[in-house]
């Protein structure tokens, strides 16, 4: 009986009667004692979830093979995703007398499949989304590190994880409660300063060196359609458009490349003191990037609180530059699977 119980891959074959009530003690048992559980993190949460999940499954593996115990189909436990029904059915399956030569003809049934293949979906999505989740690029805040069209798995941050000087972080907007992507610039406890459109931390400039010039055509760009700036605007459509481009160093010695347009109010701050369980982030694309150098009560981003912090870049899985992922002709070949820094 336990070893019936215990056969998730397999939805082929029969179980009697007490092994299907000793599945549905112990789905239930569980569920109950999940009611209680409080004040867990995310990952935790999601691995909780993929864990519902495969038990889940295993009593509809139990469920399927009692229906063809009683020389039903396995077609039957949809009724368990009927409200009210699904109480009456639990109820039926549980007394329904065995009807051991009608069963003979589930036994050798290949749909043992379906339940394997059901399984491993469910890990594979439960566990991604415990540790990793995909987004992507609406904007151009991040160029030349992201662009528009960029799909990008991230690693989630939990509660035991230290960002780091550098990293490139989605968070939760404190202004909106929008997802954000920008590199993480300052730490609790750090002061930042913008002078000439140069980075100080903790009174003292970051590496900063001229890389050339960054140059994409002047055309509208991703689902939302914008048009890129440009500091040889204002240009046709279609035409050169240019910003400068640094290579920007931080103490810890990570290095990226930062994007320069001309003059702008955000090129001389005053000094930031970031306090304590908040951060202090940018966008790459310097002159088109709402981050914490705008106050949050003239609707920018500000300091970011630790706990609005989501994930960390890792991969750019996938890149299109058009509106639509089925214009096969705007992907960007060259991105797929491009790690980021």
């Amino acid at each position: 009986m336990i070893r019936d119980l215990f056969k998730p891959f397999d939805w082929s074959g029969t179980v009697p009667r007490r092994t299907y009530w000793l599945a549905l003690f112990v789905a239930f048992s569980i569920a109950i004692g999940c009611l209680y559980l409080k004040d867990i993190g995310k990952a935790e949460a999601w691995i909780l979830v993929t864990s519902l999940a495969v038990l889940q499954l295993l009593f509809w593996s139990v469920l399927v093979r009692r229906l063809h115990d009683m020389g039903r189909n396995g077609i039957w436990s949809l009724l368990f995703l009927v409200p009210l029904i699904s109480a009456v059915a639990l109820l039926w399956i549980g007394f329904a007398k065995s009807k051991p030569n009608h069963a003979e003809h589930w036994i050798k049934k290949p749909i043992h499949l379906v339940g394997q293949t059901l399984l491993m979906a469910v890990i594979a999505i439960g566990l991604s989304r415990a540790f990793w989740a995909p987004y992507w690029v609406p904007s151009g805040s991040m160029k030349p590190t992201l662009l528009i069209g960029d799909y990008f798995l991230v690693s989630l941050i939990n509660e035991t994880d230290t960002p780091q000087r550098g990293d490139l972080v989605i968070f939760r907007n404190p202004t909106n409660n929008t997802d954000f992507i920008d590199r993480l610039i300052g730490l609790p406890g750090d002061t930042v300063q913008i002078r000439n459109g140069h980075l100080h931390i903790n009174s003292t400039a970051v590496g900063l060196e001229s890389a050339g010039e960054f140059e994409e055509a002047m055309v509208r760009q991703g689902q939302w359609s914008h048009f890129p700036r440009c500091a040889n605007g204002p240009v046709g459509h279609g035409a050169a458009c240019i910003k400068s481009q640094f290579l920007e160093t931080l103490p810890e010695g990570s290095e990226y490349h930062v994007l320069n347009i001309g003059n702008q109010t955000t090129d001389n701050t005053g000094v930031f003191q970031v306090p304590e369980n908040h951060y202090f982030v940018m966008g790459d694309n310097r002159d088109n990037s709402n981050d914490s150098r705008t106050p949050q009560v003239t609707g920018g981003v500000g300091f970011v609180p630790r706990e609005n912090l989501i994930g960390r870049v890792d991969l750019i899985l996938f890149s299109s530059a058009g509106s639509s992922l089925l214009y096969v002709w705007t992907w960007r070949k060259d991105r797929f699977f491009k790690q980021v820094r």
